[in-house]
C-alpha cells in the first residue's frame, strides 16, 4: 500500500468567502514574557493617549482562599488587577491587555482577516513596544462558528462525522461535546477542534445550537520577523479545518 503524502501547508491557496459565515468571535492571542515592567497607572495613561476612540476598563481576579480550623473555617476573597479591557464604539471589537498576553476579538458580524489584522496592528505594535518583547512564546488564531439546528435539520446536515454514542441501543443524547487536539506534523502548530450542541432554552432560545471551535495555536517560541509568517500559516490551518469538516459551507451560508 503507498503511503499517503504528508500533510503540507499552502498560504497561497484561496478558500471561499462566505457571505454569512456563522462565526461568532474570531481571536487573535499574543502570549509574552515582558522585558520591561510597566505600572497600572503608566499603562492607562499610554492607553488613553493611543486608543481613545475605545472604551477602557480596568479588569481583576478574584482569587478565593479558606483559612482557620475545621470548626470555624473562614473564606477570603482577594481582588488583584488583570490587565485592561478596550472595546470598540460599536462594541464588535475587544482587546484584552494584560501584562504578558493580548487577546484581541472581532465579534459577530465577522468580516474579514484583512479587517481584523489591520485594526488589531496598532495594538500590536504598542504591545511590543510597551512590553519590550523580542520573542512571542505562544500564538493563538481561534474560530468560534455557532449554527442554529432548525427543526427538521440534523448536525450531520453540517459537518462531518459526529456519531450519536447510544443510536445502538434506542438512546439520542440531546447535547454533547467532543474534543482533539490534532499536532501538525512537521510544523511547529497542534489543531484544537471542539464541536458542541447547546441545547434549546425556551423562552431564551427554542433552536439548539451546534458549536463549532477551532483553535490553532504555536508550540514553541516565534521571532518578531517570523510573526506574519506564522500567523499567515495558522490562517490556512483553521481555513482548511473548517472547510474540511464543515458540509457544504459554500452553499449554506452563502
Amino acid at each position: 500500500m503507498t503511503r499517503s503524502s504528508k500533510f503540507r501547508i499552502d498560504t497561497s491557496k484561496t478558500f471561499p468567502r462566505l457571505q454569512n459565515a456563522p462565526i461568532v468571535e474570531a481571536v487573535i492571542q499574543w502570549q509574552v514574557t515582558p522585558s520591561a515592567n510597566v505600572t497600572q497607572d503608566e499603562l492607562k495613561s499610554a492607553l488613553e493617549s493611543q486608543f481613545g476612540h475605545y472604551t477602557l476598563s480596568a479588569q481583576h481576579r478574584v482569587e478565593t482562599g479558606f483559612s482557620g480550623p475545621p470548626d470555624a473555617i473562614e473564606m477570603h476573597h482577594r481582588s488583584q488587577w488583570d490587565g485592561y479591557r478596550l472595546t470598540s464604539t460599536d462594541e464588535k471589537y475587544v482587546c484584552q491587555w494584560k501584562p504578558n498576553t493580548l487577546a484581541f476579538s472581532r465579534l459577530a458580524p465577522y468580516e474579514n482577516w484583512q479587517n481584523l489584522m489591520m485594526e488589531v496592528k496598532p495594538f500590536w505594535e504598542s504591545f511590543v513596544e510597551l512590553t519590550a518583547t523580542t520573542t512571542v512564546e505562544r500564538i493563538g488564531v481561534r474560530f468560534i462558528s455557532q449554527i442554529a439546528i432548525k427543526r427538521g435539520e440534523r448536525v450531520s446536515d453540517f459537518v462531518q462525522n459526529i456519531k450519536p454514542p447510544l443510536k445502538g441501543i434506542g438512546l439520542r443524547s440531546e447535547s454533547f461535546l467532543y474534543q482533539d487536539t490534532i499536532p501538525v506534523e512537521s510544523y511547529p502548530y497542534k489543531i484544537r477542534l471542539v464541536r458542541a450542541i447547546q441545547p434549546a432554552h425556551p423562552p431564551l432560545s427554542t433552536e439548539s445550537s451546534l458549536i463549532v471551535d477551532i483553535d490553532v495555536f504555536t508550540v514553541e517560541p516565534t521571532s518578531l520577523n517570523q510573526l506574519q509568517f506564522r500567523l499567515e500559516e495558522m490562517r490556512f490551518l483553521k481555513n482548511e479545518v473548517f472547510f474540511a469538516f464543515m458540509k457544504d459551507a459554500e452553499s449554506k451560508f452563502e
